[in-house]
């Protein structure tokens, strides 16, 4: 089975509300990129990238331009099964760009899936989790919009809250967290994401104050390149730290265990240039003892699918929800058949191959912004 084009497609969904994040400011709609990569065996398989510039300088043009002039010529009469010669030959072509990285990479493990008739997990070590919980998380907003908001989606169903900090007065964020845990009482849990909105000793006095409402985890305290602030705030505090924008690559993970700066890690897939570089992560923080748990972008299906594919075949997930509904935001989506949630859960499907996904060609024509096709 040989590539033999690509379709890029650039798509924008508005959000259902504005998502208000520290550093990145307000998010009104996706800004994705959707690859269907052609086979000469007639094989479609499905890719999604959802880039943002402050994790690595990517955004929904620049991934469109690698795709067009860099990334999609290099892989065009390549065998998609051959995930890792993929990889090495998109490494080959540039460095960093993971987020571009990550739509090949989907699309072709969505082929590998079809071409053997089994869904992706199966690919990635079988079903270890059938159903993994997930968590709805708050934009910065008045302490009394967030409890609110927080006690309907706890009646949903939801088991954990999240609060995105860093954007307002550190009084203000600790306000907040202490009115959402006084509205959902002491049984749903609470996690935190400054989005490096904090310095270091900001980081450690709020989250030192955040110890009194039953934090479970605090996510990327500081800015993404200081190690050592996030190392002194993971000695200083008792609520566990965790690393988003911080890591990116393989790379990336070895340099926060060697400097002791996270308790968690946080998987997104497109963020690590797929599926397969999120695996070699999950496999160095499973050797040395860590944790992780699956974030998302600001993304639609394709890419909260393969998310789920990566959730069922790991262990060693982080015990409480994980972030892989935020097509729930949106007002549309682009497939046929969304992901199914249960509640407070997201339920792995069994009874599809690849990662599950047909577009809704429909719903991509109304929301897309640009196409282009990449052929031999």
């Amino acid at each position: 089975m040989k590539i033999n084009a690509l379709k890029v497609t650039a798509v924008n969904i508005p959000l259902l509300k504005p998502y208000h994040i520290a550093v990145l400011g307000t998010v009104e709609s996706t800004q994705s990129v959707i690859v269907e990569m052609h086979t000469d065996e007639g094989l479609i398989g499905i890719g999604e990238s959802d880039p943002a510039l402050m994790f690595t300088g990517e955004s929904q043009q620049t991934v469109m331009t690698m795709l067009q002039h860099h990334l999609g010529p290099a892989v065009l009469g390549m065998e998609p099964r051959q995930i890792e010669n993929i990889h090495a030959r998109m490494a080959a072509v540039t460095v960093g760009n993971p987020f571009a990285k990550a739509a090949i990479d989907l699309a072709c493990h969505d082929l590998i899936g079809k071409s053997f008739n089994a869904p992706v997990y199966q690919l990635l070590g079988g079903l270890v989790n059938e159903r993994i919980p997930v968590m709805w998380s708050l934009g910065s907003d008045t302490p009394e919009n967030n409890a609110a908001d927080a006690v309907a989606k706890v009646e949903e169903g939801y088991g954990t809250i999240g609060l995105k900090l860093g954007l307002l007065d550190p009084k203000e964020d600790v306000d907040r967290v202490a009115a959402v845990r006084k509205a959902i009482g002491d049984d749903i849990h609470i996690r935190c994401d400054a989005n490096q909105g904090w310095n270091v000793g900001t980081a450690v006095s709020t989250i030192q104050e955040l110890e009194n409402y039953g934090v479970a985890m605090v996510e990327q305290p500081v800015p993404k390149h200081d190690l050592a602030g996030m190392a002194e705030v993971v000695r200083a505090v008792n609520i566990p730290i965790g690393a988003d924008e911080s890591l990116s690559s393989p790379q990336d993970a070895l340099d926060i265990i060697n400097a002791k700066a996270a308790d968690f890690f946080s998987i997104k897939t497109t963020k690590h240039g797929g599926l397969s570089p999120s695996k070699k992560i999950a496999s160095m923080v499973q050797t040395t003892g860590g944790k992780f748990f699956i974030n998302s972008m600001i993304e639609m299906g394709v890419s909260v699918m393969s998310g789920l594919h990566f959730a069922a075949s790991t262990p060693r997930l982080f015990e409480i929800g994980h972030a892989l509904n935020s097509v729930r935001r949106l007002k549309d989506d682009i497939l046929k058949e969304p992901a199914h949630y249960e509640g407070g859960e997201i339920v792995v499907p069994q009874d599809r191959i690849g990662l599950g996904v047909e577009l809704d060609e429909d719903k991509m024509e109304r929301y897309q912004v640009g196409h282009f096709w990449v052929k031999e």
